[in-house]
């Protein structure tokens, strides 16, 4: 009989339920968008809830579509939008709508700690600064707003809620790249840190188990019988794994709602002197560490053309566009819609557009989109270099790198060989991985000969780099 796994992997704008087989060849996925809130500028929220409703309707339509039965399934893996958070009570009851990783509203509140020069501490201890990002203050905010009993909460990013509802409350787990990105998580000892925990005024909040990303979640009977959960990462830990990341100088970039880039920095946690986040990589035997850039606009930039501009009605429909636009341009983007991450975590920043004339169009404007992203890769990788990490190629995967123009935009921008992954969503991968091994079913070695590239690309040399030049320009002007 054939065996499988399946892959939950809960996004930041939907919810995917993949199906592999014991090889771990993709057979087939659901997938259910789900509401984005906006109550006001900066703030974004999610309905808890909603995702959970997601995740059950994405995993039971595949197993009925394929005719799966819960003992052909050798275990589930699941992957998560990070640092979104959430509260609820013991009988899982959730306190508010859960605070989305790109929300914005605790800024003051983070100023107001770097003021007290706490940040230093933060950093030593976390690998992050102190942003509204993380997840920390987002859950102060919750217990400060509704005034409640800490005691009486569970505090949680979307992976342990997950394992909470899927296991009806008898497991309260995460695993440690979830956990670091917290601010809570002291990243050398692996463990809670109860004056991280005092300075973001958590005190007495129920916190989850941490555990190595292959472990025993638990186990879910709400698919007709008994699967045990036996990985979890964080979605960009998971796409790290999912692209084979796993010697020491190794990078990845994942092109999705926003763009993240990792670099496998090996055993020895490096501290980053370009504002890149410090974080975990993964935990299976041996704890690896990663540098960390992050881009909170990517995918969503296209979103946005379509959705509020209007200029198509499928985003891939941008990739031509763009190919009609005028190649001498001046029109550039800063896609700081909610804000600039890394390398210069500005939270109050917002978008602007600069340049545009009579002529400027949709195709124009279109480009822009896709050097703007490619552009603030750029940012990162020199950060990286800066850090002394050497760069020689970058593997990629997302819904974007679908976008062929995109990929040699990119490659030709950031002057490097880029390997596109034959698997555009690495992160349902890589969780599908973990809970082969997790498991017992396959090892980290078995996973890591399983990567090869679906296209290269290549730097064309007439590209005029001088425009990330001019692109810079308008950047520092935006927030200076």
């Amino acid at each position: 009989m054939s065996k499988y796994y399946i892959s939950i992997d809960q996004g930041t704008t939907s919810s995917r339920a993949v199906l592999y087989d014991s090889s771990f060849n993709q057979i087939t996925q659901e997938q259910q968008e789900f509401k984005q809130h906006y109550p006001a500028e900066g703030l974004v929220e999610h309905d808890p809830e909603e995702i959970w409703t997601s995740v059950l309707n994405t995993v039971n339509s595949l197993m009925s579509k394929k005719g799966i039965k819960s003992s052909d399934v050798i275990s589930i893996g699941i992957t998560n939008q990070r640092e979104t958070v959430m509260l609820w009570d013991k009988d899982g009851k959730v306190l508010d709508k859960a605070i989305v990783w790109q929300d914005r509203r605790t800024t003051e509140f983070c100023e107001e700690l770097k003021a007290k020069g706490v940040e230093s501490e933060v950093t030593k201890k976390t690998g992050l600064l102190l942003d509204p990002y993380f997840s920390a203050t987002k859950a102060r905010w919750l217990l400060k707003k509704h005034k409640i009993d800490p005691n009486k909460y569970f505090f949680g990013t979307i992976d342990t809620f997950l394992v909470w509802k899927l296991t009806e409350g008898k497991s309260f787990k995460t695993d440690v790249t979830n956990a670091s990105r917290t601010l809570l998580l002291n990243i050398d000892s692996v463990e809670w840190d109860m004056n991280l925990i005092d300075i973001f005024e958590l005190g007495g909040l129920n916190l989850p188990e941490v555990t190595k990303n292959t472990a025993d979640f638990g186990s879910t009977k709400l698919f007709g019988g008994e699967i045990k959960i036996s990985g979890i990462a964080g979605d960009q830990q998971a796409s790290l794994i999912g692209q084979g990341c796993f010697a020491k100088g190794q990078l990845k970039s994942t092109y999705g709602t926003g763009c993240f880039l990792m670099a496998n920095t090996g055993k020895k946690r490096q501290n980053s002197s370009n504002k890149l986040l410090s974080t975990i990589a993964y935990q299976v035997d041996d704890l690896c560490y990663a540098l960390e850039g992050s881009i909170f606009m990517a995918g969503a930039n296209f979103q946005w053309l379509r959705d509020k501009m209007n200029f198509f009605e499928d985003v891939s429909e941008s990739e031509e566009l763009a190919k009609r636009a005028d190649p001498n341009t001046n029109v550039f983007l800063i896609p700081a819609f909610v804000g600039l991450g890394a390398p210069h975590w500005v939270p109050d920043a917002r978008g602007a557009i600069f340049g545009l004339t009579r002529d400027s169009g949709r195709e124009e404007l279109s480009l822009a989109t896709h050097e703007a992203v490619a552009f603030q890769t750029k940012e990162i990788i020199s950060s990286l270099k800066n850090d002394g990490v050497k760069v020689d190629s970058v593997r990629i995967d997302g819904g974007l790198t679908r976008n062929a123009f995109f990929n040699q935009i990119l490659s030709s921008v950031i002057e490097l060989e880029v390997l596109c992954s034959k698997t555009v969503e690495s992160t349902a991968l890589g969780a599908a991985y973990l809970a082969g091994i997790g498991a017992g079913e396959v090892s980290l070695q078995d996973v890591s000969k399983n990567w090869s590239p679906k296209a290269e690309y290549n730097p064309d040399s007439n590209y005029d780099l001088g425009r990330y030049d001019t692109w810079k320009e308008f950047l520092n002007r935006l927030i200076s």
